[in-house]
């Protein structure tokens, strides 16, 4: 079935107490939102959710009767157009979530699931992740789809780890003064190789000069020489376009953070962050492979963080995996991260459980396996409905490769 975002918002009506709307684009409903959600999620900005392509959302806005805005999804489309399912649009860093009214409740939230509008916008499934275990949103979404007797299927992404910074002079400094002696070994070092510049990019210093130094590091990195790129921050065009975009807003440009080590003219390694209030999440880091032995990686590091603690940064998410660095740098385990498909059908759920609950790869193809599962247990073949679900399946197959997680 198309969906015609327009029609759907002129004929917008309102069921009980809560009135749904499809808004093409982004719309400004989610920039209102934001500015009143925690600083935790105050990057969740229009700006944030576009990645280079703001023609290819909508946005799902829910509203009390009385006309206050309570929730803003943007989507994007999850595989193509016959599929008509939909997924969180935004970053994969640090997580997927939107901004909502402080006081919606399970209540509201079940509405806006069984408001026809939003299962005409969403269609089969939607996607929510990656995303903390408990994030208002997501713990929001479970409660409503389990009261509107939807499924949601969980896919386990692993455990995030969370860095608590001392206040700026206190006795127990970050790093300890054994490390930071270390990391002065190193940078001595490396200074053998010409001299050394660590450059702290925010607000009005984003520039292109700055983004093609990020990419030229990323392109001398492992991800650049040992992978298909598609998870590069800077490499993939998707994500580039990305983080161009999120700068144009000044508020985010002054969140987004990015510490460049240079050798002469040359950049070599780089940490990317955004700092919301005093929480920073760590969003990447990556240097060139032919200075690995200098350990440039570490080196930036500590002038990030250097940087962020004079900033008021009290708090690091690192984000998910931990070979045990982390923790011996002093991290505690912060929440699980989850992956999350929201499924009205309960047979539809049900082929996809297994193949989405036990995937550790791409999302996109656990769903499509799930689908050819459905088909082969049928045994319905000559299934008008089954031929069609076939197709599209074949046809999200094909896409998975183009398709970014």
């Amino acid at each position: 079935m198309h969906i015609d975002p327009k029609q759907l918002r002129a004929e917008s009506v309102a069921l009980g107490a809560i009135e749904c709307s499809l808004v093409p684009g982004v719309s400004s409903a989610v920039g209102r939102l934001a500015a009143l959600a925690p600083a935790s999620h105050a990057f969740l900005r229009d700006g944030w959710f576009c990645r280079g392509e703001p023609e290819a959302l909508t946005t799902l806005v829910a509203r009390r009767g009385d006309g206050s805005e309570i929730l803003a999804l943007p989507m994007r489309q999850l595989g193509p157009p016959g599929f008509r399912a939909r997924s969180l649009a935004g970053s994969y860093w640090p997580f997927r979530s939107a901004a909502i009214d402080p006081s919606i409740g399970v209540g509201d939230m079940r509405a806006v699931l069984d408001h026809p509008i939003t299962q005409a916008a969403i269609g089969p499934l939607l996607r929510i992740g990656p995303v903390y275990q408990d994030d208002r949103l997501a713990q929001l979404v479970v409660a409503g789809a389990d009261a509107a007797g939807w499924h949601v299927l969980i896919r386990d992404m692993g455990q995030s780890f969370v860095q608590d910074l001392p206040e700026p002079g206190a006795p127990d400094a970050w790093p300890s003064k054994s490390r930071r002696k270390k990391v002065r070994r190193m940078a001595a070092r490396l200074e053998e190789q010409g001299p050394l510049t660590v450059r702290i990019v925010r607000g009005r210093d984003w520039s292109d000069g700055i983004f093609q130094d990020l990419v030229r590091i990323e392109e001398n990195s492992w991800v650049g020489k040992r992978t298909d790129r598609s998870g590069a921050k800077f490499l993939n065009p998707h994500m580039l376009a990305h983080w161009q975009r999120a700068v144009v807003d000044p508020k985010l440009a002054s969140m987004l953070s990015a510490a460049l080590l240079y050798v002469g003219d040359r950049p070599i390694a780089f940490s990317l962050d955004l700092t919301c209030g005093t929480v920073q999440y760590g969003i990447a880091s990556s240097y060139d492979e032919e200075f690995a032995a200098y350990s440039p990686g570490q080196i930036v590091t500590v002038h990030a963080i250097d940087d962020s603690i004079a900033h008021g940064v009290r708090t690091i998410d690192w984000g998910a995996g931990d070979s045990g660095y982390k923790q011996e740098l002093g991290a505690r385990p912060g929440s699980r991260i989850h992956d999350m498909l929201l499924v009205r059908s309960a047979s539809v759920a049900a082929a996809l459980r297994p193949r989405w609950e036990e995937s550790s790869g791409s999302g996109t193809r656990a769903i499509v396996a799930g689908l050819a599962d459905a088909i082969k247990v049928s045994g319905l073949p000559s299934s008008l409905t089954l031929r069609r679900l076939l197709m599209s399946g074949l046809a999200l197959s094909a896409a998975a490769s183009m398709l970014a997680d």
